[in-house]
Parts: C-alpha cells; structure tokens; sequence
C-alpha cells in the first residue's frame, strides 16, 4: 500500500509485501480469511462498541452518582484500554502472532466487553467494559489498516475501493455506535442490554469467520508490527515523525470531545436532551470524520479551517441559544464541520506515517499513530470535561478552539507535515 506526497492512501502499483505472498491461493484455494470484509467489520464493530454509551451518559451518570468529570473519565478509560492495547501489540513476544489472530483477539475481547456491559450491573463492571472494549480497539488497529488493503490486494478484488474507504474505518465505526443507541435504544425499539448482545454477536461471527480452519492449508502470515530484518535495503522504518503524531492525536481529540460532551453541551437550562438527540448529534463529527476521511482527505490545508469554524459555531451555540431548537442545530452544524476537518487530519496524518515507514514497518507506523489519536483521545478529553465544572462551557470551547487553530497553524507550516503540499 503506497501513500503518494499528499499523504492519501491509494492502491500500491509494484510493491508486494510479505503479507500479500502469505494470502495467496494455495493449491488451488484461497486461505480461509482472504477476504478483507470481516477484519474490516472487526474494526467497524470495536469502534461502535466504543460510543454505543455516548448517549447513554447521562443515565448512567444517575445510575453510578458522578458528574461530567467522572462521566468524560469513564469516556477515557476506553482510550486507556486502547493504548494498552497498542503496546501490547508492540511487545516483542507478540511479533510472530499472525496479524490475522490479533484481529481474532481483538474481536474476541470487543465480545466480552459488550456481554460485561450488557448483563453485569454497576459501575466496577462498566469500566472493566470499556476497558475491555479499548483493548480490543488497540490490538486490531495496530494491524487493521494494513490488513485490510493486503487482503483486498491479494485477492485482486475492490483494490482501490479498500484503499480508500479504510482510513475511514475507524470513524465510520464512531459514529455507528452513537447512531444505533439513540435510533434504537433512545426510540425503544431495543433494550440496551440487546444492542450490546448484537455487537457481541457480530464481532463473535467475524472472529469465526477469520479463524482459519484446521482441513484447509494455512500457511504462516506476516507480523505487522514485529521487529524489523536485520538487512536488506529497505530494513530502516522511518516511524511516524512528530507532525503525524500531533495530527493524529489533535483529530481524536476533537472528535472524542465531542464524543463525551454531546450530552453536556446540548442541555440547556431544565431541558435535558433525550437519547435519541444526543446519539444522531454526537454521531454527526464521526460521520463526517468518515467522509473527511475518505472523499476530503486531499484537501489537507482546509482540515483546521473546518475544525476551527465548527468550534467557533458550537461556541455561539453554548453561548446564546443553549438548549433551543436553533441551538442544537447550530451545535449539529458545528459538529459535523469540525468533524470533517478532523477526518480530514487524522487520514492525512496515517497516510504521511505510511509513506514514510518501509513495507515491513507499516504495521508499527499504523500502531504509533493510532497511539497518540488514543492519547488524544483520552487526556485532552478528560481535562476539558474537568474544567466544565469550574469554567462556563463557552470559554472552555474558546479556549480549545485556539489551542487546536494553533496545533493547525504548526502542522501547515511544517515542511514533510501530512497537511503540506495538500489542497489539490
């Protein structure tokens, strides 16, 4: 998988990875797992376990007695669990696990974690979930991007489409779990405890579905990850540089506040927003993220004019309408837009970590990017929702709004940034 200047993934043209030789058809047949569709179902469904509870928040708040700060804690525990994961991965004794049997793993442990939410009451039990749940996130994006698009590649099939769609994956899954609460669980058609089962079902079927089968010939894969040759010419991995790492990291930060604070930012006054509200307006910024992601990622320099202006609306939403029918869409607009940007962010920031490591290497590059998105994820979340308590919600929106339009200003300027050089 080749990363052009840009920073946009697209489909490789020569390279052929150790990866792709390991999943070719075998006399005759192809080796259970070819397909890329259950890794990628994998990612999706590890991410949208990950939100499912945004808008749940509040009654869980009321369930286990905590305020913001605790609400946007248990939201971190998630990104917790997920760089545990990372390194978890990265450790030497897991270099030579098939990347197949991480993704295996990863889905098992996303099942757990959605039967622990769905039928273990109290607090203890919901954040050894969502730690659970961040786990399994963090083993499977350590290998997932580059997966996905070897398989597609080895398979010959919907080479280019994988390529692009698979940074998305990730935000794509963000915005499912949000999405199907509030639609679902918010409107009663589902009991929570149900949509939890369907997510524990699903990844189950998936990590069967890539388990390799005993009466066909499996042939040992590729370790993304793992420690590099000790030669050949191309055995230095560039890792990802600072500028991916900030990028990546200020991406999730925006996305992920908007992920634990929906809830918060949306009342106003006595008026509290139901569960379907917070659940279709908390997915917006991931959903966008996907498309930034996707169909935007070419236009690097607009990503932190679009964060900043969705902050700027979201502000004048807390600001003067809280509440109201005009605020909430406001807030909706602002999310959505700041979303694209950081979908815009976070693709060009993993496309540059890619370009810049060696075919071997991809697979730790993938694994240190999405390490810092996850500590993006967790600290600037959980210091936002602590100010909430002592800070009206507005000049905490301000003030983040500057200190992301700053972090924009130095990845634009930066030479070899993933931003530069973008806006064809």
């Amino acid at each position: 998988m080749d990363v052009p200047d840009g920073g946009q993934l697209r489909a490789p043209d020569r390279v052929t990875t150790t990866e792709e030789h390991t999943a070719r058809p075998v006399t005759g047949r192809t080796v259970r797992g070819a397909s890329p569709v259950p890794a990628a179902v994998v990612t999706v469904g590890t991410m949208a376990l990950a939100t499912v509870p945004t808008p749940l928040y509040p009654a869980y708040a009321r369930a286990f007695g905590v305020d913001e700060t605790g609400t946007t804690v248990l939201f971190a525990v998630f990104a917790l669990g997920a760089v545990v994961g990372l390194s978890v991965v990265r450790a030497r004794r897991w270099a030579h696990w098939p990347v197949r049997g991480r993704i295996v793993a990863a889905a098992l442990l996303g099942a757990v974690a959605a039967v622990v939410l769905a039928v273990v009451p109290g607090l203890p039990a919901f954040a050894v979930g969502r730690l659970l749940s961040g786990l399994g996130v963090g083993i499977a994006a350590a290998s997932a991007v580059t997966f996905v698009t070897d398989r597609a590649r080895a398979a010959g099939r919907h080479v280019r489409f994988w390529a692009t769609v698979t940074p998305g994956l990730a935000m794509a899954g963000l915005a499912l779990g949000p999405a199907a609460a509030g639609l679902l669980v918010g409107t009663g058609a589902l009991p929570r405890w149900a949509l939890y089962v369907a997510v524990a079902t699903v990844l189950t079927t998936s990590a069967a579905l890539l388990a390799p089968r005993a009466s066909r010939p499996v042939v040992p894969e590729a370790t993304h990850g793992g420690p590099p040759p000790t030669s050949g010419a191309d055995t230095r991995s560039r890792v990802p540089r600072w500028p991916d790492r900030l990028g990546a990291c200020a991406a999730f930060a925006v996305t992920g506040c908007f992920g634990a604070l929906t809830p918060h930012l949306l009342a106003g006054g006595d008026r509290q927003p139901s569960v379907t509200e917070v659940g279709v307006v908390a997915a917006l910024p991931f959903l966008a993220g996907a498309i930034g992601a996707t169909v935007l990622s070419g236009h690097g320099r607009w990503a932190f004019p679009f964060v900043v202006t969705g902050f700027v609306l979201v502000a004048v939403s807390t600001a003067t309408v809280p509440g109201t029918v005009a605020g909430t869409a406001t807030f909706a607009v602002g999310a959505a837009i700041a979303g694209a940007g950081a979908g815009i962010v976070f693709s060009r920031a993993l496309g540059s970590a890619l370009r810049n490591a060696s075919p071997d290497r991809r697979g730790a590059a993938a694994s240190d990017t999405f390490t810092c998105a996850y500590l993006g994820l967790a600290v600037p979340v959980v210091a936002v929702g602590s100010l909430l308590g002592v800070v009206p919600q507005t000049v905490v929106i301000v003030a983040l709004t500057v200190v992301l339009a700053g972090v924009g200003t130095v990845l634009v300027l930066r030479p070899g940034s993933g931003l530069r050089g973008a806006g064809r």
